[in-house]
């Protein structure tokens, strides 16, 4: 049995799976149809996604989306939408263009989303509303022994980390695996190709780019040539994407679909190891702002990129960043290779034969925060001056209120944040996102 076969025993529905999903749904659409006629509503439930498209593994989520007439308020679409979904168990409010909700029922995940029914995608409503049509699209051209090849890419696409196209993973959604194989025909002819991308290639099915884009990775919708499917894909994700098909081809392995858990990680360990590298680690954690995903992974991306150019403008070299999100906090990862700096620094000037130099010398000469007097160095004003903040931990707390973190984020930061410093930032908690920060081990390298 080779690797691809032993992957599909692990991931195929069975057939008692298959008749406990179609109950399931048969039975959310039973609930769905009473409550509409109950409501009065003139809307249509659909089954759209992987299930829809018979491509799903065991367990899927399943996606059903309520199709109202055009003619139906915003307002309405919102209100009676999330109604509808209420009979969900464990049911949570998600946000997409509006919201929708997000359930258990008879033991699988369900979302319940609201749509208007357009005739075709470019009359759409609302961002959703193509998705009907991204269903009705594979079901018409998938072959039978596709459905199986994109289990395949989606499993593999789990275990090197790049599936989702949420804000928090910025990776491949699984429309755009099925598109990928429709594309290149099976699973390792679509890794084939993979290992041949660049940045900026634009992937095109039954419809040319209406308009340009300028992600990393071009996946044009083929029933909306305005819109990149891949638009979330980031160029790392991109990279790793890449560099994992280029592995497997190589090589394949079962590590690639099912990746084994982490290592344990324990402190004498972690000590050790930034003892060795002569390193120093800064972890900044704060509470993290009740908001969705979507809002807040944003933010954080924002945030680190802020502290990253903050410590570069002061001389504060880093080695690694990253941030990770916890259930209620919030933590951002620096390894330094500058982390303390001297007290003096050296302040540059204008040339001795501006205009304004007089002032330069005049502003220095005598000032209290300087190490002697201005000078001229190859026709230039220089001043040897105190730095500020010495540390990279201290210039952080001193300049935390002038950084632009994200709304959210800068009203946490300002009540909570915590600085924790080298062998104190080796919190419990804290141990396997540093792990992988320091050692940047690729799932199926463990």
């Amino acid at each position: 049995m080779n690797v691809e076969q032993a992957v599909l025993e692990r991931v195929l529905p069975s057939e008692e799976d298959e008749t406990r999903l179609r109950a399931a749904v048969s039975s959310v659409f039973d609930i769905l149809s009473k409550n509409i006629r109950r409501l009065g509503l003139k809307a249509d439930p659909v089954l759209v996604g992987s299930v829809a498209v018979g491509a799903h593994t065991k367990n899927p989520d399943v996606d059903v989306f309520v199709q109202f007439p055009p003619e139906t308020s915003r307002e309405n679409l919102e209100k009676y939408g999330l109604q509808l979904g209420q009979f969900l168990k464990d049911k949570k409010r998600m946000y997409a263009e509006h919201p929708y909700t997000r359930g258990s029922y008879k033991g699988f995940e369900f979302e319940i989303v609201p749509c208007y029914k357009v005739v075709s995608p470019d009359q759409k409503m609302s961002a959703v509303d193509r998705t009907p049509h991204h269903a009705k699209y594979i079901l018409g051209r998938i072959k039978p022994e596709q459905r199986d090849e994109v289990r395949l890419l989606k499993t593999f696409m789990k275990g090197v980390g790049v599936y989702g196209a949420e804000a928090k993973i910025q990776g491949f959604s699984g429309y755009l695996a099925v598109l990928l194989v429709l594309k290149y025909g099976s699973f390792r002819q679509t890794l084939e190709a993979v290992t041949r991308w660049q940045a900026g290639n634009v992937i095109a099915l039954d419809m040319l780019p209406t308009r340009i884009f300028d992600e990393p990775l071009i996946v044009v919708d083929p029933v909306d040539g305005g819109r990149n499917v891949a638009s979330a894909v980031s160029k790392e994700q991109m990279a790793v994407m890449i560099h994992a098909a280029m592995e497997y081809i190589k090589k394949p392995g079962i590590e690639f679909f099912f990746p084994p858990p982490p290592p344990k990680v324990s402190k004498t360990k972690m000590l050790s190891l930034l003892k060795e590298r002569g390193t120093h680690l800064m972890v900044l954690a704060m509470r993290a702002p009740k908001v969705v995903d979507d809002v807040l992974f944003p933010q954080v991306r924002k945030a680190l990129k802020s502290f990253e150019e903050m410590f570069a403008r002061h001389g504060f070299f880093l080695m690694n960043s990253d941030f990770d999100v916890m259930r209620d906090s919030v933590i951002f990862m620096f390894e330094f290779e500058t982390f303390e700096l001297p007290r003096m620094k050296k302040h540059g000037g204008p040339p001795a034969w501006v205009k304004n130099a007089t002032d330069f010398v005049n502003k220095w000469r005598g000032a209290r925060e300087t190490f002697g007097p201005p000078y001229i160095e190859d026709g230039q004003w220089f001043v040897n001056v105190r730095r500020g903040p010495l540390t990279a931990g201290q210039l952080v707390t001193a300049k935390l209120k002038e950084l632009s973190l994200g709304k959210d984020l800068d009203s946490s930061a300002r009540r909570s944040l915590r600085v924790h410093v080298d062998e104190k930032a080796f919190k419990p908690s804290y141990m396997y996102p540093l792990r992988n920060m320091m050692e940047r081990s690729f799932p199926w390298e463990r």
